[in-house]
């Protein structure tokens, strides 16, 4: 009886430390790569199924963006821009993990066949550069998101602001 009872409770605890242990490194860039594409494709159902719906936001969202918290803002930016632009696709140039964090390089471009900032399609390709950083939870959905992009350059390559300065 006691080898039973010994034997369930170490079952019990190895179930239970599986269950609670965080995902490897290289299982978090695994994720980031279907997020990543999941935004590509506008795929919303599959973005919410990676990204807590409590992830934190530090990337600043422009006004506007419709949502009570900050996925419901993410979940309508993502929206909003494969509206705009349809055929975008992220080409990872580097992926780093350490821990719980995925670092992104990346190049992101479309073309802009849709309303965009209020503006209409100016059917103008863009090609920016930009930085993603993903803190993901013992679950392996991401938490928290850091991204620098290259605003300026996409707002130049729309014509939306002058190249020269002026």
């Amino acid at each position: 009886m006691k080898n039973i009872l010994f034997l369930a409770l170490t079952l019990i605890c190895l179930l239970y430390s599986i269950s609670v242990s965080a995902q490897t490194p290289a299982q978090n860039k695994e994720t980031t790569l279907k997020i990543l594409t999941a935004i590509d494709a506008g795929d919303l159902m599959t973005f919410s199924k990676y990204v807590s719906p409590t992830v934190t936001e530090h990337m600043p969202i422009p006004p506007g963006v419709p949502g009570s918290n900050d996925f419901e803002k993410v979940k309508n930016l993502i929206a909003g821009y494969h509206a705009a632009f349809p055929d975008s696709k992220t080409t990872v140039q580097n992926i780093v993990a350490e821990g719980d964090m995925v670092i992104v390089h990346s190049n992101w471009a479309g073309t802009n066949t849709g309303s965009f900032m209020g503006a209409p399609a100016t059917n103008k390709p863009v090609s920016i550069d930009q930085v993603d950083i993903i803190r993901f939870d013992k679950a392996g959905k991401g938490v928290e998101h850091w991204a620098v992009l290259d605003q300026l350059t996409m707002l130049q390559q729309l014509g939306m602001i002058p190249t020269d300065g002026k």
